[in-house]
């Protein structure tokens, strides 16, 4: 499962309600939880050197008050009988996450979709994107549209939409470990979906028929592999082909379990979303800013956006920053 659990915070009840959560599966997995916090210090002017000591104190004090923050987090309620550690630096704030992430070896990170309001917040678009979008650990957001996540709520049910590609199963091994840590000690339940977008990219010849029972096959294929992997039966999976040209909608359909909707899965509605942030090459691609995207902005599940090991070497050849 996960071994090093990374939840960054930044003061805010909303970002701290990533912990009940990163809790559960801590607790499941025998994870270490790393807290983390960045501090940002405004640029002063003035004289030079009075100006170089305000900044100095300044950091100094609100890396004080963020370090005493994280510890008295640390030993809350919530994180009680947790390996917890805590870290505090200074710095733009996606910078710091990600920095943490790679040098402590966290194989996930924990956050919600918005944080302090103002200039500062956590925003889509912002520093959750940006880690989400970075990060080499599976990142899970909770973006909940202002509401409370449910520490009780049953998130054992992971959605993972596939395109038939190796960089969009790169999800798979991820949403099997999040499934079996949040089901514990009960069975983890994971249903694969492929949206099938009529008549575009379909060789004339080919019915839609053939084109459904190939999705299925393929499907059937991935299923039977990721259930035989499972531990001693504690994983069920099931799959769906659906119709739909809109792609990004017939994924969240399927994860609300909408009444009567083809594909919907025999457990009901979806806890969890997970999805590799690149599929398809080209236009085609499931990408952070596209369907991905998308499902994220729509959904008011939490989602487990998955960077696929050869899309982070890609980015390290070209240059691009990868965590």
């Amino acid at each position: 499962m996960f071994t090093q659990i990374l939840v960054p915070l930044d003061g805010s009840t909303r970002a701290e309600q990533a912990l009940p959560l990163a809790a559960r599966i801590a607790r499941a997995s025998g994870a270490r939880i790393l807290l983390v916090r960045a501090v940002v210090v405004p640029v002063t002017y003035g004289v030079m050197m009075e100006g170089e000591s305000l900044h100095w104190r300044l950091a100094h004090d609100e890396t004080e008050e963020a370090q005493t923050y994280l510890n008295t987090l640390a030993q809350s309620e919530q994180l009680k009988g947790l390996p917890v550690e805590s870290l505090v630096k200074v710095g733009v704030a996606a910078n710091v996450i990600l920095d943490a992430a790679a040098e402590r070896g966290a194989d996930l990170v924990v956050l919600t979709s918005h944080g302090r309001t103002g200039f500062t917040r956590w925003m889509l678009g912002s520093v959750a994107q940006h880690i989400a979008h970075h990060s080499t650990a599976p990142v899970l957001v909770l973006r909940r549209h202002g509401e409370s996540v449910a520490e009780g709520e049953d998130f054992s049910h992971v959605l993972v939409p596939l395109d038939g590609s190796p960089l969009a199963e790169a999800a798979l091994e991820p949403a099997r470990g999040l499934a079996l840590a949040l089901s514990a000690p009960g069975q983890a339940r994971i249903h694969l979906v492929l949206v099938v977008a009529p008549y575009e990219s379909v060789p004339e010849n080919m019915p839609d028929a053939l084109i459904m029972e190939g999705a299925r096959s393929y499907l059937e294929r991935v299923g039977q592999r990721l259930a035989a992997e499972g531990e001693g039966g504690q994983l069920a999976v099931t799959w769906s082909v659906v119709a739909n040209l809109d792609i990004a909608q017939g994924i969240l359909v399927v994860a609300e379990a909408a009444q009567g909707a083809e594909g919907t899965p025999p457990f009901g509605r979806a806890g969890v979303i997970a999805m590799a942030t690149h599929g398809y090459g080209g236009v085609e691609r499931w990408a952070l800013g596209s369907i991905a995207e998308r499902v994220l902005h729509a959904s008011k599940h939490p989602m487990l956006i998955v960077r696929p090991p050869e899309v982070v070497a890609r980015a390290r050849g070209a240059g691009q920053p990868s965590a």
